[in-house]
């Protein structure tokens, strides 16, 4: 480990430890006051960490840092708050159809994410314990000890990497691992949520058990060829309506109010992770549209600052000068203040108290905190004016 990259470590001070037998650690950026995860690991694939650290996988934790020192690796990467399914599953008991389904969806599309990588990632360890569900319901896949890229220059695994019951057969040393030995992963934990069994004991009786049947096939072949097609045949159990009772039309609702949240999540975070971030408010989509509307309300307020003028309130006489300089800078930042502010400006809403409660609370917090703001303003040009005595 060189000086600069030790320099880069030291900025995460440790809080507790998470999970002693893994080495897994929760640390706080010393200047962002942002948690994450650090983690040390012996057995790991570099290539594939640094491929994550530089691409945006929806889905997957933010990897940060990833550092290797004396024969490991250690790994900072985002901390995701919320329960794995097993331990929901020890305090809840199996998940019904409908809930399982709804994870299908997901984690099919964050494989095929991961499967659409140059080269593609396979993460090997697919498991309930490696599949976090967020207060929202969203779900995210951790844990990418396991994980190699796809080699055709392979035969068969050098390493038994996964866990038993959930791995796949070719992870036993029977062939190469590929896009499908996830496909197995995703099938085993999937009917593990309603049944609660492995595999061999049987497979959950639903509206997608012929999806589940193949995905859990010995043979890679007659599995699905890609978790891209696996999503394709999820999302037609929606348009076929198989087995589905008339009061399924909430839940299918609810999927695309999901797919919604969740492309505009993915923008959010694509942008949040580049330099369009530092953009102003209009610009950082680099829509079009959305450009030349912001063009357009910069112009008008650099207008209105322009040409803003006030007069005495006793003698009527307009003000000129420094006054009025003091005035029109005022003004400007209020109209520049509350765009920030209500553009979200570098995430700035959500470092303010009450600011990540639920949505009711946030839109009147949004118009309070914008009040205070002009107020605030307000009191500091009337101490700035009375100082300098106009």
């Amino acid at each position: 480990m060189t000086l600069e990259e030790e320099s880069r470590l030291s900025f995460y001070k440790e809080l507790t430890v998470i999970d002693d037998k893994k080495n897994v650690i929760l640390v706080q950026h010393i200047d962002t006051k942002e948690l994450y995860v650090k983690k040390r690991l012996d057995i790991y694939s570099k290539d594939v960490y640094e491929q994550l650290a530089h691409t945006y996988v929806y889905g997957i934790p933010v990897i940060k840092e990833c550092i290797e020192d004396e024969g490991s690796l250690v790994v900072v990467e985002e901390y995701i708050q919320g329960k794995n399914l097993k331990q929901l599953m020890d305090e809840h008991g199996l998940f019904t159809e409908r809930q399982a389904y709804q994870i299908a969806l997901e984690l099919a599309q964050i494989l095929t994410g991961l499967q659409s990588l140059s080269p593609p990632v396979i993460h090997r360890d697919i498991k309930p314990s490696n599949i976090i569900i967020e207060k929202n319901g969203h779900i995210h896949l951790i844990d990418f000890n396991a994980a190699r890229h796809v080699s055709d220059k392979k035969n068969e695994d050098t390493r038994m990497l996964g866990t038993v019951y959930f791995a796949a057969p070719e992870q036993y040393g029977f062939g190469q691992s590929d896009q499908r030995t996830d496909i197995y992963g995703f099938g085993a934990t999937i009917n593990y949520l309603m049944t609660g069994d492995k595999p061999g004991a049987g497979i959950a009786r639903c509206r997608f058990t012929d999806i589940l049947t193949r995905c859990l096939k010995v043979d890679v072949n007659d599995r699905y060829s890609s978790a891209g097609e696996l999503l394709q045949m999820l999302k037609n159990k929606i348009n076929t309506g198989v087995r589905q009772p008339c009061n399924d039309m909430l839940h299918v609702v609810k999927v695309l109010l999901d797919r919604q949240y969740n492309n505009h999540k993915e923008q959010s975070e694509r942008i949040n992770s580049s330099w369009r971030k530092y953009l102003l408010p209009g610009f950082r989509s680099l829509n079009l549209v959305y450009c030349i509307l912001a063009i357009l309300w910069y112009a008008f307020v650099i207008w209105m600052t322009s040409g803003f003028t006030v007069s005495d309130g006793h003698t009527g006489i307009m003000i000129t000068g420094l006054e009025l300089l003091l005035y029109k800078i005022t003004v400007f930042l209020m109209f520049m203040g509350l765009t920030l502010w209500i553009g979200n400006y570098l995430g700035v809403r959500r470092k303010l108290p009450g600011m990540k409660n639920n949505i009711v609370l946030r839109f009147i917090l949004t118009f309070v905190y914008g009040a205070v703001y002009i107020f605030l303003l307000i009191v500091l040009l009337c101490i700035v004016v009375s100082l300098l005595g106009f």
